[in-house]
């Protein structure tokens, strides 16, 4: 009853804070942008052409129709659909705006319309930019493109890397059927492009989403994209924007990542979105000043993320560890059709890192670890059923700081998330999957993390995602607090996990969950691995089967956002 009427109190709250529209603020002038020619062309050019990069060709990388989420389509020069939840059939170009409609409409859908990614796929087909002439004298966008300042920054990346093309294709190839793309008729839609891009710049410095309980990937997203901007143009008293952005990078750096390299969100898929920002803080910070001092930090950054995701991919996708609502920075070659695979990834590494030219350093990555002896005189303990699965030799890796413990080889893998609750406990991205296992063998999975399913236009559904009933984690007989809206980027009732012993054969670690003590105990034995949980403190099931028979899926499974089977 109390929580009850504390939901109703907090809903009467949010929707008097949000009558009027955020406080976003618009810019009311701008600098004179003009465009210098740097070495980014040369990657952008060749990125586009997909001549040097050899990218993996996907169904989707040269389609000329807009995915969103997995849906397509063809038109989209439509100011009602850009404001349009394709999924809850609702409009958000006359809604006052609130950060979520709750159990109504997705604000996230709009926000992936405005981020202008589909434009990367397009190029081939569409080497004029379409927006600039639509768009770019009046700036006529539904007023939910401007309310999330972290979709205006992939925006303004999209903008920038879509202009550097076709800059490339004017220097550098014949327009016998084209033209000029920049020319049509009297109108010259590259300063059109300029002014939009000065625009937008403009725009990020007003709104930076540098303040609040977790400052996290959107101000980290945000600064890639005011960097990509100051190497691409200059303007007036632009070395001392850079300065303190440089400065502000150093920063967040400092804060968003641990020293071995590994991001702090707890997200597998925000750990590649992160990865994909700093490789654009890279670019940026080589081309305005090749001797930053932050240059080798993102090195060792990026080939420690690299590792960790390699590691995390399975049969070419990567596991679901935490939160996966898309976000991509470089989309091209992003497969909407399989979403989870990321060899795009592994290429565009490749691209600007020569492994033999790379000095990575993880040995922290395989670090044993033995605490202490544990007493096994448990009140409660359950055997779960065997798995066989190693039939030829393995390596193991332990990843502590994101927190999740790893044998596999090429076609056999096995997890367990056991670490810190991510966003230094707040868990905005987390899960309820402490102690929970992943298992790979033969071309199927045994057990399989759910994904996310969607956030809040679907409280039930998201929260169900999270849930340690849809994660293969431990089954303990506990009846958790029923969470409401306000709960569901917050973690409030488990606890980091904790790991006494871990080894090439063993696993031990445990979580709180409501407060209740869990152990959970690993081995593995002539390829066989045997799992068993204790407690004091709550009484535990048994897992007779897991989810060989339905492709490693306990309850539901999504494979990315809004991608639920």
């Amino acid at each position: 009853m109390f929580k009850n009427i504390l939901t109703l109190l907090k809903r009467i709250r949010y929707n008097f804070t949000n009558l009027s529209s955020p406080s976003i603020n618009m810019p009311d002038k701008q600098n004179k942008f003009n465009y210098v020619e740097t070495d980014i062309k040369n990657f952008v050019n060749n990125y586009f052409k997909n001549d040097d990069l050899s990218f993996p060709v996907s169904p989707t990388h040269d389609n000329i129709g807009i995915h969103v989420f997995g849906s397509e389509r063809e038109y989209f020069y439509d100011y009602e659909y850009f404001a349009f939840d394709d999924f809850n059939k609702i409009s958000f170009s006359k809604k006052s705006f609130k950060p979520a409609f709750f159990n109504k409409g997705d604000v996230k859908v709009s926000f992936e319309k405005s981020r202008l990614q589909h434009h990367q796929k397009q190029n081939k087909y569409h080497p004029i930019p379409k927006y600039f002439k639509e768009f770019g004298k009046n700036f006529r966008y539904p007023q939910i493109f401007w309310n999330s300042p972290m979709d205006v920054a992939i925006r303004n990346i999209n903008l920038i890397l879509i202009y550097l093309r076709n800059k490339a294709m004017y220097n550098s190839e014949t327009f016998e059927f084209y033209g000029n793309p920049w020319i049509e008729g009297s109108e010259n839609y590259e300063n059109y492009a300029l002014d939009w891009i000065s625009y937008h710049y403009e725009y990020l410095l007003k709104n930076l989403e540098n303040k609040g309980n977790v400052v996290g990937n959107h101000y980290l997203v945000e600064l890639s994209s005011i960097l990509f901007t100051l190497a691409n143009f200059e303007f007036e008293d632009k070395m001392n924007h850079f300065k303190k952005f440089e400065n502000e990078l150093s920063s967040q750096i400092e804060k968003q990542f641990y020293k071995s390299g590994l991001n702090f969100e707890g997200s597998t898929h925000y750990s590649l979105f992160v990865t994909e920002a700093l490789i654009i803080c890279k670019l940026s910070l080589s081309t305005i000043d090749k001797n930053s001092y932050l240059i080798q930090r993102i090195d060792q950054i990026i080939h420690a993320n690299k590792f960790f995701l390699k590691q995390l991919t399975i049969d070419g996708e990567l596991s679901q560890i935490g939160d996966n609502d898309s976000g991509r920075i470089f989309y091209r070659f992003f497969d909407e059709i399989n979403p989870l695979k990321i060899d795009w990834f592994f290429t565009l590494y490749s691209y600007f890192y020569k492994f033999d030219a790379v000095d990575l350093k993880l040995e922290s990555f395989k670090q044993e670890i033995n605490n202490k002896n544990i007493d096994f005189s448990f009140t409660h303990r359950v055997q779960h059923k065997k798995i066989t699965l190693f039939t030829k030799d393995y390596e193991f890796y332990s990843f502590k700081d994101f927190g999740i413990y790893i044998w596999r080889n090429d076609d056999e893998y096995f997890s367990i998330r056991c670490g810190p609750v991510g966003q230094n406990g707040t868990g905005g991205h987390s899960h309820y999957d402490q102690l929970s296992i992943e298992c790979f063998k033969g071309n199927s999975w045994i057990a399989r993390d759910p994904g996310t399913g969607t956030y809040t236009d679907d409280i039930k559904k998201r929260n169900n995602f999270r849930s340690l009933n849809y994660h293969w984690g431990p089954k303990p007989n506990i009846e958790f607090p029923k969470e409401d809206e306000f709960d569901c980027f917050k973690l409030k009732y488990i606890s980091d996990g904790e790991v006494l012993q871990f080894d090439k054969y063993n696993f031990l670690g445990f979580a709180d969950f409501n407060g209740k003590r869990i152990y959970r105990k690993i081995t593995i034995s002539d390829g066989v691995v045997n799992i068993e949980d204790f407690s004091n403190n709550v009484e535990l099931e048994e897992y007779t089967s897991w989810g060989e028979r339905n492709n490693g899926i306990k309850v539901k499974f999504s494979n990315g956002y809004k991608r639920i089977s």
